[in-house]
């Protein structure tokens, strides 16, 4: 995936990038059952710093993105739609930040940016509950900025991109350029302060709790440790 979003990036031609998910769904988020395997002689610290270049990369991008969010969008799928400038949402879309849930918290972006964006009390509860919100409350958090059916939603959002690509490439890159210098200094700090948190928490008692609960079928039993 990565790679085709460096591509785009990269691509001359192209003045806007657009991401959407290729089945029913936008991104289901990382899969769990990889949550703490590493490459061999990796550190977590290392790791972490890796994702976060490449989520740093499409923050940075001179171009706007825009993304067309479906189905579900969870954990790290959230945090890709909201390192993009631009959200178009289909009326059924979950919304979620469930990492509390797997002894972590975010490390791309979750907790600043949607602090950013909704407000301190509202990223607070996507952090500490996990718990999904639909399009309409989404839209009224500002998490997203237009919310259409399903069937419309790939005209919709490339309808908007053929809007912005029209425009003068420079005044794009120069607008982002002036909004983004509101937060973005503070979304970079937000995504370092993210990475040193996640790599604490994985050294946790309660991470590793939270993990044999999972594999056991079982509740958790957090210590605070």
């Amino acid at each position: 995936m990565w790679e085709t979003i460096d591509r785009a990036i990269a691509d001359e031609e192209s003045r806007v990038v657009m991401l959407r998910g290729e089945g029913k769904s936008f991104c289901s988020g990382r899969d769990t059952q990889q949550l703490g395997k590493r490459l061999t002689g990796l550190s977590d610290f290392e790791h972490l710093t890796r994702g976060q270049a490449r989520k740093l990369r499409l923050i940075e991008s001179w171009k706007p993105v825009i993304a067309a969010v479906r189905g579900h969008a969870v954990g790290g799928g959230f945090e890709l739609a909201l390192q993009c400038d631009m959200r178009v949402a289909a009326d059924d879309v979950r919304f979620s930040l469930p990492e509390i849930h797997y002894g972590i918290l975010t490390d791309g972006g979750g907790s600043t940016i949607t602090a950013a964006l909704a407000g301190a009390s509202r990223a607070k509860y996507l952090l500490m509950s996990g718990e999904p919100i639909g399009a309409e409350l989404a839209l009224a958090w500002g998490l997203v900025d237009f919310v259409t059916t399903p069937a419309a939603l790939d005209v919709y959002a490339l309808d908007l991109a053929s809007k912005l690509a029209a425009k003068p490439p420079v005044h794009l890159a120069a607008a982002k350029y002036l909004v983004d210098g509101v937060h973005g200094e503070r979304v970079k700090r937000g995504l370092r302060d993210e990475l040193m948190v996640q790599t604490a928490l994985f050294r946790t008692d309660d991470y590793q709790e939270a993990r044999a609960a999972r594999r056991e079928k079982r509740a958790p039993n957090y210590t605070g440790r």
